[in-house]
């Protein structure tokens, strides 16, 4: 086998840090959230629910999450990419696996996606503030 051809993943345990580390910022917050992660190629790995969270927020979350690991970017990006293009705007908002919203930010290491966090149940500043925290302890580890 080709090493070019592997593709790195996030852990299960990896995945569980940022999750965790997500939630009790929300806690500090004084908001209850939802956390997804996800791997590469945007399939779940870990959700987390803090108990009161906006229970439909959780689809947001995976839908952030997914969003920012397959496009590579965070999801507030995409305010900006898509400014002047509405057409565009409206196919990928047409998408039932996409969030063009803040919240959701893919997970790097050595400048290589290997999965994504995303975080709704509070408003977007604090649901991204959340998924920060979560990379900042997955970094913290290294």
């Amino acid at each position: 086998m080709n090493k070019t051809s592997l593709q790195a993943s996030l852990t299960l345990e990896a995945a569980l840090v940022i999750a965790r580390a997500a939630i009790d910022k929300g806690n500090q917050l004084g908001i209850r959230i939802n956390v997804v992660v996800v791997d590469t190629a945007g399939n779940r790995l870990v959700s987390l629910r803090e108990p009161g969270a906006p229970l439909p927020a959780m689809d947001f979350a995976e839908k952030k999450a997914y969003t920012a690991a397959n496009f590579r970017l965070p999801t507030e990006a995409w305010a900006e990419v898509l400014e002047g293009r509405p057409v565009v705007a409206n196919g990928l908002a047409q998408h039932p696996k996409v969030a063009l919203f803040g919240g959701g930010l893919p997970v790097l290491i050595d400048d290589v996606v290997v999965g994504a966090v995303g975080v709704a149940g509070g408003k977007v500043p604090e649901d991204l503030q959340c998924a920060e925290t979560g990379l900042d302890a997955l970094n913290a580890l290294s």
